[in-house]
């Protein structure tokens, strides 16, 4: 049953007839319910904020709004008029302009191109008019913040972020009356985040509605006028920022009364189980050393640029380095690739889950076992029913949502997809487990699952270090925190010592040292 089921939605423009109004929408897929009776209204010049965990029914939401998908019950008004578009093509000529989290950009084109796909200013002779198209489209990167990007670029040397804001320019230069943006940060710097905002507060101020798909919580509060969250298709709150707080947010989106909490741990060992002594990668690492105790988790913060990523591959042999030396364990550790470092107990969970995280073509379970087939063959031929058993305890152990595990992982949330990555670290029978950006583009019901898996992976005896860019995350979860700027290990500090602000004054060190 829906919590809020007949309500009236806050919001609107006063008198003004809103921009869209959603009421009594529901809709399922088979038997499942994935909409139940959901309202919202949206005035122009109003930023609301949906917030909810994967597979709460935002995207299905926003689907129906685009002309996407019809609902099977419920009445949609758009400016005032009753609505139902029958494609997403009527939607965009109604004015509605969808950012969606998956990039679309054409690798092979230009970023003018990408901007302009399907509508470039031609000449009086009707040829395409390039001078124009260029300097329109950097005028629209300006607009998002994003004029550092030139505009002639291939869209495919551009970095996931810059993809991003090319996609949000995109959107916006059709000057929208309806905004939707999904998880638009998610891949941005943090300069970028600010770029971004300041263009969400002019869209705002020129009239658009926006609704604004995210899971970071600190932006929705900064910018939105209002919060939505849906909880398993249901709408259960509907709230001004000033009115709540971060911790009611993410016990409306979990059904759990609390914010995930970050207790103290002991380690009960002495034993040093990494060791770096002076190493460095040219361009990139400098002299870094530091050790970490069997069962500890280690943190590594820094800016974007910091090496965080590239120390973690130079430990798991996906990067050389020039000087220093590596001990696991007691004995020098110098792999030749991954696979080497992975037969010396080192598992790594890397950033790009999409990109190098899974494999798309595959099943759960293939995914799962990718690591460790050899433990389930016998005269070089994979035993299916050793790697089911052990596929199918460590997905229950880790509380995988799925139908079977020979479904493509496709099918699975991002935040399932995370854990089924995690499930073939931990397969792998590692004693070191290195996690880039574990939590990145999970929600926060999904963040404190995996979480908890990193704490009882530690309490087991495994060694932990944790690459985040997130602060709360660092402070929250890690036992230790390395601070990294511009290459150089800036310092290392103790639990009691990891206040954000003297995190971040080391993470600055370096660039302060330059100017």
């Amino acid at each position: 049953m829906n919590p809020l089921a007949g309500h009236k939605p806050i919001g609107g423009s006063g008198n003004a007839a809103p921009r869209i109004r959603l009421t009594g929408i529901s809709k399922s897929f088979g038997p499942v319910n994935v909409l139940e009776d959901v309202s919202l209204t949206l005035g122009p010049g109003e930023v609301i904020g949906l917030l909810g965990e994967n597979g709460a029914g935002k995207s299905t939401m926003m689907n129906i709004v685009s002309g996407g998908l019809k609902p099977d019950t419920g009445e949609i008004l758009y400016d005032g008029r009753e609505t139902q578009f029958a494609s997403i093509a009527e939607g965009i000529e109604a004015g509605i302009a969808f950012v969606h989290q998956e990039l679309s950009v054409v690798g092979a084109l230009s970023v003018a191109e990408n901007l302009f796909l399907g509508r470039m200013p031609r000449n009086a002779a009707g040829l395409v008019d390039r001078k124009r198209m260029r300097e329109e489209a950097q005028g629209m990167l300006d607009a998002v913040g994003a004029g550092s990007i030139n505009a002639t670029r291939l869209a495919g040397t551009l970095r996931a972020g810059e993809q991003q804001l090319v996609e949000i320019a995109r959107a916006g230069a059709r000057n929208p009356r309806l905004l939707i943006l999904d998880e638009p940060t998610s891949s941005l710097t943090p300069h970028e985040v600010e770029g971004f905002l300041d263009f969400v507060r002019r869209a705002r101020d020129a009239g658009t509605a926006i609704i604004f798909i995210t899971h970071r919580l600190e932006e929705a509060m900064s910018i939105c006028d209002r919060l939505l969250v849906l909880r398993n298709g249901c709408v259960v709150s509907d709230r001004k920022p000033e009115d709540t707080t971060k911790d009611q947010i993410i016990a409306d989106m979990t059904g759990k009364s609390a914010l995930f909490a970050h207790p103290d741990r002991t380690i009960t060992s002495d034993e040093t189980a990494l060791e770096l002594a002076g190493v460095s990668v040219p361009h990139v690492l400098e002299d870094v050393s530091f050790s970490v105790r069997k069962g500890e988790i280690f943190g590594l913060f820094g800016l974007v640029g910091a090496g965080r990523t590239e120390l973690l591959e130079t430990i798991c042999g996906a990067r050389r380095k020039a000087a220093g030396a590596i001990t696991l364990d007691g004995a020098p550790l110098a792999p030749r690739n991954p696979a080497e470092a992975l037969q010396r107990g080192i598992a790594l969970v890397p950033e790009g889950r999409k990109t190098a995280g899974i494999l798309p073509q595959h099943s759960v379970r293939r995914n799962a076992s990718a690591s460790s087939l050899r433990s389930f063959a016998r005269f070089g031929v994979v035993s299916g029913r050793r790697e089911a058993g052990a596929v199918a305890n460590e997905l229950s152990a880790l509380s995988v949502r799925m139908e079977h595990d020979g479904r493509p992982i496709t099918t699975l949330s991002g935040g399932n997809q995370q854990k089924v990555i995690f499930a073939r670290a931990l397969l792998s029978g590692p004693t070191l487990l290195l996690l880039d950006e574990p939590t990145h583009g999970v929600d926060v019901g999904a963040k404190a699952e995996i979480y908890d898996i990193v704490r009882a992976a530690a309490d087991e005896g495994l060694t932990v270090i944790v690459a985040s860019s997130e602060l709360p995350e660092i402070t929250g979860l890690c036992d230790r925190v390395g601070v990294l700027s511009k290459g150089r290990l800036a310092g290392v500090l103790a639990r009691e010592e990891m206040d954000e602000a003297h995190i971040l004054r080391l993470a600055f060190s370096e660039h302060e040292r330059e100017t």
